[in-house]
């Protein structure tokens, strides 16, 4: 560290590789990228095991922003698949389409059920007109209003509270306004009778990379050179600062020392609350505590190998059951060919959870075992079809929309931005669940401030246009 390069890079996921492609393809600027993994990629890395890969979550790449496109193809080059989206929801023992539309989401209700639903948003309408439109504080108002609360109860409230593991009155309803487009059962309604055509925010194609999405950041963390360093099995653990700048920051490696030099520029994909906690001196108790109150959700990944060629046609696969353990699956084969041997598939389920609760603790080959039975359950896998297994754990996958979130970032936010050289970029630094797309974005904007530019960060992904529907998040 007594050579510290005087830009520093915390964090080698996706936003801070793309902020390390663009400060190396510019060359003015030394900088050092501390990673505390072993390898690069974060949560956007591709695992191999034995003839199979797999990414950490279902990874797929779309973008409305040309300069983005541009650079990510650019790195890819004839590996840029365009693959053609399928999923589907098991509801009520059926697969039905995703995403939803208003006949297949009364039709898998069935004729009474369907009956119901239509009367009760009905109800909802009278209602929501008497009370003169109340304000939409938490989720469950949110889904209420748009869809009453016959499909509220079906299609939401399981799945929501079983990926987030809180009740959806207390999920802020700015989790519903910045992930799920803008639709009703009143416009799927009219959708249905009226054919008025897909909304623009409904991506049914995505670009994917023929090896894995980790070979994307792979692909921008190979053209670093000297004498600038991605160092991985280091951490940024203490941030110093002196009148309104970073001055230095610690770094711990493997051999647990803690090593600290000069820093004139940082950008950081650390977890908003961690950044709080590391800065030196310590931030004012009442940042503290705000930053205390920021919580993230942990995935549990389960990679299960067949022998079989291919399980579904699907690219994801919702469950909102509460009888099965993992809420949302995935086929790697269908995204690229390369993910699986030609004669044998694979699946990955994800399992949403807290560090040392029953998932997180839960043994492998356990794990395993059960996810078997919920397969044959489904109607997907035969017994004595899955012959092979791995399993990885993300702390801090998805940042947790509580109530009264806004109001502690915003504490956070206020104090941290009193740093001029302070560039927060990526999912957990701004605490802001979005797009991949958008923290590349991010990542490419923060490096080119620091070489004198003056993008606003801060509005990287709040536009909402091609936000998802209910289900769905881009991992």
């Amino acid at each position: 560290m007594s050579e510290c390069p005087p830009v520093v890079v915390a964090g080698a996921g996706i936003a801070g590789l793309a902020a390390t492609h663009r400060l190396q393809e510019d060359g003015a600027r030394p900088f050092a990228l501390y990673e505390k993994a072993g390898r690069v990629g974060g949560s956007s890395r591709t695992m191999c095991y034995g003839e199979f890969r797999f990414d950490l979550g279902g990874h797929r790449f779309y973008t409305k922003d040309g300069h983005v496109d541009r650079f990510v193809r650019g790195l890819l080059g004839d590996d840029a698949l365009t693959v053609d989206r399928l999923s589907r929801i098991l509801f009520n023992g059926h697969f039905v389409n995703y995403p939803l539309s208003a006949f297949n989401t009364l039709s898998a209700l069935g004729p009474a059920g369907a009956a119901h639903a239509i009367l009760d948003y009905g109800a909802m309408k009278v209602k929501k007109l008497w009370s003169r439109g109340s304000p939409e504080v938490t989720f469950e108002q949110w889904a209420l209003n748009r869809f009453g609360r016959y499909l509220y109860r079906a299609y939401f409230k399981g799945y929501t509270e079983k990926t987030w593991g809180v009740p959806c009155t207390e999920l802020s309803a700015d989790f519903a306004e910045q992930r799920i487009k803008n639709l009703s059962f009143r416009e799927a309604l009219r959708d249905a009778l009226f054919k008025s055509g897909e909304d623009e925010s409904l991506v049914r194609q995505f670009l994917y990379p023929r090896h894995g999405f980790g070979q994307l950041t792979d692909a921008m963390a190979a053209v670093v050179q000297e004498p600038n360093r991605i160092h991985t099995g280091c951490e940024v653990v203490e941030v110093g600062h002196q009148e309104g700048r970073i001055t230095w920051v610690g770094v711990q490696g493997a051999d647990g020392e803690v090593r600290r030099g000069p820093c004139d520029e940082l950008i950081s994909s650390l977890p908003v609350d961690e950044l709080v906690e590391r800065l030196r001196p310590a931030a004012p108790q009442a940042v503290l505590q705000a930053a205390r109150q920021l919580t993230y959700r942990d995935m549990v990944i389960l990679l299960l190998t067949l022998r079989v060629e291919q399980v579904s046609p699907d690219h994801w696969i919702y469950v909102p059951s509460e009888d099965i353990g993992f809420c949302r699956m995935h086929e790697p084969k269908n995204w690229s060919p390369e993910m699986a041997p030609a004669d044998r598939t694979s699946l990955v389920l994800e399992y949403f959870c807290q560090v040392g609760d029953d998932v997180w603790r839960r043994d492998d080959a356990f794990l395993a075992a059960q996810a078997a039975e919920d397969l044959a359950y489904m109607g997907l896998v035969r017994p004595g079809q899955v012959d092979g297994h791995t399993a990885v754990r993300l702390r801090r996958a998805y940042p947790v929309y509580r109530l009264a979130y806004d109001r502690h970032l915003d504490v956070v936010n206020e104090y941290l931005d009193r740093f001029s050289n302070l560039h927060s970029i990526g999912r957990n630094a701004t605490f802001l669940y979005t797009s991949s797309d958008h923290y590349i974005d991010m990542g490419l904007k923060a490096a080119e401030n620091v070489l004198g530019h003056e993008h606003d960060l801060n509005s990287i992904g709040r536009d909402s246009a091609y936000a998802e529907t209910w289900q769905e998040g881009e991992r």
